[in-house]
């Protein structure tokens, strides 16, 4: 889950700025909207569902509050970032999440998203599942699913090849990968799992392959060739 985010604040520049810090630090954030005022932002929230505003105080017309003052029973989260220091008290009588000043420190940036983080637990959940923890003899590496090509398997050995020729062996059956990771792998053969945003073509000779965006070929059993086939030409 990503979390659903709006940036409110009438000068472009500091709008700019923040999205460049949050697009390029924190990849947990999407960005639905960039508003320069508030009516233009109300009627945006009103149409659409937020998880977190990013909130400045002073603006023309009417302020970061008024904009509050629409929505008495929220459902998404608020972080003031304003250049006003006298505004922390209100913030916290509103029930903002935190209050960071300009310029922004990323440190801070960080901090107050972790808080907010912690109200929506299927982001942390989903950060966790995309790693995976592989102990073996000689240490541990956390591995990015991202990273995995294809899983090899032989009766309760496992060998992972990951991007830039690296791998890793260990005891574990493709069973226990099959059952961890997801929609992404599929079961090609009893002895490969496949990462299928990694895979090129299928090629059929005496029996059929799949073949990598490197150029290596990893077989297809008659059984899975189907399952193959479909998600391959989704």
């Amino acid at each position: 889950m990503k979390l659903k985010t709006l940036l409110v604040d009438d000068e472009i520049l500091n709008l700019k700025n923040l999205e460049a810090i949050l697009n390029n630090n924190f990849p947990e954030i999407d960005i639905v909207g960039i508003f320069q005022n508030v009516h233009d932002a109300k009627n945006f929230m009103e149409a659409n569902a937020i998880d977190l505003l990013f909130l400045d105080v002073s603006m023309p017309v009417e302020n970061g509050f008024d904009l509050l003052n629409y929505f008495p029973e929220r459902d998404f989260q608020v972080i003031f970032v304003t250049a006003h220091e006298e505004y922390a008290i209100n913030a916290i009588r509103v029930g903002a999440i935190d209050y960071i000043l300009k310029p922004i420190l990323i440190s801070e940036l960080k901090a107050a998203i972790e808080s907010v983080k912690r109200l929506f637990p299927d982001t942390a959940k989903t950060e966790i599942c995309n790693k995976l923890t592989l102990s073996y003899e000689g240490g541990k590496s956390i591995i990015d699913w991202n990273d995995i090509l294809y899983i090899k398997g032989n009766d309760n050995i496992s060998t992972i090849y990951l991007s830039k020729n690296r791998k890793i062996t260990i005891s574990k059956t493709l069973k226990h990968f099959e059952d961890l990771l997801d929609a992404n792998f599929i079961r090609i053969h009893k002895s490969y799992i496949l990462n299928v945003k990694f895979a090129s073509r299928i090629i059929s000779k005496e029996v059929y392959f799949i073949e990598l965006e490197d150029g290596t070929q990893l077989p297809i059993s008659r059984r899975n060739y189907s399952k193959v086939n479909e998600v391959f030409n989704k």
